[in-house]
């Protein structure tokens, strides 16, 4: 039994419909199929003739990150990157597994006996040619439990996933079909949201993006031959899928006209499409603008707001589809649950707005980055249990794992029978030992949830959504111009919230450092570790405490305290910052002195990336590292 190559790749994610209420899993939508495969020993003149009738795979190769897809995602997997580096042919689960995996064997006694081991590590690799040549990036573990591909037990061993059917059956898959798996992945599919828009007004939007769109593809046709109206074209498009996934700033619209002006500047470009590109243009600017007034929820919540930034902005990062495995198909969380509606998973929000360092470049800082459905999780369960199918159950890609084990499962039966009858009591004992296990396997899959169970989210740790959500905002912060994306440091704004060691350890300070200012805290961390995929920097930077355009400020002063467990116990922080601010004194209602631009009272430190030109494109998923045995027992703790 062999898979067959995919009939038709994401259907609901390439075309961009509504989507489905059910999991999105890989016979669910007709991604991946089962056919047999003959078992019989062909000979050189049948085998010919096969090859002639089925062909060398036709890898799905495109751009680093972009999966396969023409037109670049938001976000894309750097594990798809590598899968196709596999080559053209099918190859079995252990030869995956030794693509995806760094294998080695380890050498220990057992009573005074030698005995070997086989450990598999993370896979690193670098990327040969592209914009991020020679940077190395390495394959998730995170990523290959989310996709439901393998699933790992706490001694690294395959307990699970699309590659633990096909070890146990004896199928080969190809590059395109593991690729599928990646792309299948819930994390691909999550859906920014920009509240208070309109009733109404998203449907307007969604029918112009969808007549500009269909208008630009055709235009790429048209022109094919003219390789500079074609990546234009294509960069529209690019500028397209970004505002589809929330981003409708003034950059992005920008962007977008700049580039089909440069496309309808060829003389090549007849004047009757350029009439119809600038009207389908300007119908889709006025279906964005109600969209751009958005109503905000959190942002006078001082315990968890830095008063003094400008443009405040809240992000819900949701899932709108089913999670069948959970206690509830879906969980809007703690926060804006009131606003999301019923039929979506909230997975994590970030909160920021834009300030200034002392030279007028603009950043975006974080207030805020949480996850209200994941924390507890994170909390209860180490890494290796997060991940071993034990305690979570994913169930997107989920169908054909099961739907093997069951078709298998009535063989092995069968086969079982003919032993018992035939006195085979060797291979009676090996069906009924591997038949114990499928059973396992099934009952873990189809159970009821239990109290020792928890419910299933894609990034179930801090540092992943905290990777994705700064990821995004890089990508965002390009687009808009944006200079720099910075992070309001522990014992700026979080302190607030009385002492938390996960606060300490998620935020930091403004040097990076964590819990009592030593070691590396999460999120300065990621952006470190961002900076250098990117050839960028990231360090302290000073910000604006408030807008230096208005010069007179109301300044207010916190006072914290370490508790005395903690290695900096007795230690107190005073921390100024502005609670408003005014172009006049006599427009704030008491003292305000007069702070002028440039003065260094009005900034303080924050760690800070700074933007490069090349975070505008696809962002990469996961963070570089979290791998198969190296730390999968090392937890990120968040409050």
């Amino acid at each position: 039994m062999s898979l067959r190559s995919l009939l038709q790749v994401g259907k609901e994610l390439l075309k961009a419909k509504k989507p489905s209420a059910q999991p999105a899993t890989g016979q669910a939508q007709k991604q991946i199929t089962y056919t047999p495969k003959p078992s019989t020993t062909e000979q050189g003149q049948e085998l010919a003739i096969r090859e002639i009738r089925n062909p060398p795979v036709v890898l799905k190769k495109t751009n680093p990150l972009q999966m396969g897809d023409k037109v670049a995602p938001s976000f894309g997997s750097s594990t798809y990157d590598w899968v196709m580096r596999k080559g053209r042919g099918t190859y079995t689960a252990d030869e995956w597994l030794d693509h995806l995996t760094s294998t080695r064997k380890v050498n220990f006694k057992i009573f005074g006996k030698p005995a070997t081991k086989t450990v598999r590590d993370q896979k690193r690799f670098k990327y040969d040619s592209g914009p991020f040549a020679g940077k190395e990036v390495s394959v998730s573990k995170e990523e290959l439990f989310d996709s439901n591909l393998a699933l790992f037990n706490e001694a690294g061993d395959l307990t699970g996933g699309l590659l633990y059917a096909a070890k146990k059956f004896g199928l080969k898959l190809d590059a395109n079909e593991v690729g599928a798996m990646l792309k299948l992945n819930p994390i691909n599919r999550l859906k920014p949201i920009e509240l208070g828009k309109p009733a109404g007004s998203s449907q307007k939007f969604d029918t112009a993006m969808k007549n500009i769109s269909e208008k630009i593809q055709s235009l790429k046709v048209k022109y094919a031959n003219d390789e500079d109206i074609v990546r234009k074209l294509s960069d529209a498009q690019f500028e397209l899928v970004a505002m589809k996934n929330g981003e409708l700033g003034k950059g992005a619209f920008s962007n977008l006209n700049k580039v089909l002006r440069q496309a309808k500047a060829r003389p090549e470009f007849a004047q009757s499409q350029k009439v119809a590109l600038n009207k389908l243009e300007g119908e889709l600017n006025s279906a964005a603008a109600p969209l751009k007034n958005t109503k905000t929820y959190y942002g006078g919540e001082s315990n968890y707001t830095l008063q003094g930034g400008k443009d405040y902005r809240e992000t819900i990062f949701t899932l709108p589809e089913e999670i069948v495995t959970n206690r509830s198909p879906y969980n809007t969380g703690g926060h804006f649950s009131d606003v999301l509606g019923n039929n979506t998973n909230n997975i994590y929000h970030i909160r920021f707005d834009t300030r200034f360092t002392p030279d007028g470049k603009k950043v975006f800082m974080i207030n805020e980055i949480q996850s209200d459905v994941n924390q507890s999780i994170a909390k209860s369960l180490s890494k290796a249990k997060q991940l071993s199918g034990e305690r979570r159950q994913n169930p997107f890609n989920a169908d054909l794992e099961l739907n093997l084990l069951v078709s298998q499962r009535g063989k092995m039966l069968s086969n079982l029978d003919e032993a018992v009858a035939n006195n085979d009591f060797g291979r009676v004992n090996a069906i009924s030992a591997s038949l114990k296990d499928v059973n396992k396997k099934l009952s873990m899959m189809t159970g009821r949830t239990s109290r020792d169970t928890k419910d299933y989210f894609p990034m179930v740790e801090a540092d992943s959504y905290g990777d994705h959500a700064l990821k995004y905002l890089l990508q965002r912060a390009a687009r808009e111009n944006v200079d720099y994306v910075a992070v309001a440091p522990f014992d700026k704004l979080s302190f607030r919230q009385g002492y938390k060691a996960g606060n300490e350890r998620f935020y930091g300070y403004a040097n990076g450092k964590g819990i009592g200012k030593k070691g590396k805290a999460v999120m300065p961390d990621v952006m470190s570790k961002v900076a250098r995929f990117y050839n960028t920097k990231a360090g302290p930077t000073k910000i604006s405490l408030s807008d230096p355009s208005k010069p007179y400020k109301v300044v207010k002063t916190d006072t914290f305290k370490y508790p005395k467990d903690h290695p900096l116990k007795g230690k107190e922080i005073k921390s100024k910052y502005h609670q408003e601010v005014g172009i006049d004194a006599g427009s704030l209602g008491e003292k305000a002195p007069r702070i002028p631009d440039g003065d260094p009272r009005l900034y303080f430190d924050a760690f800070a990336i700074k933007v490069s030109p090349l975070m505008r494109n696809t962002q990469k998923t996961y963070k570089k590292l979290g791998g198969l045995v190296v730390d999968m027992f090392k937890p990120i703790r968040y409050n």
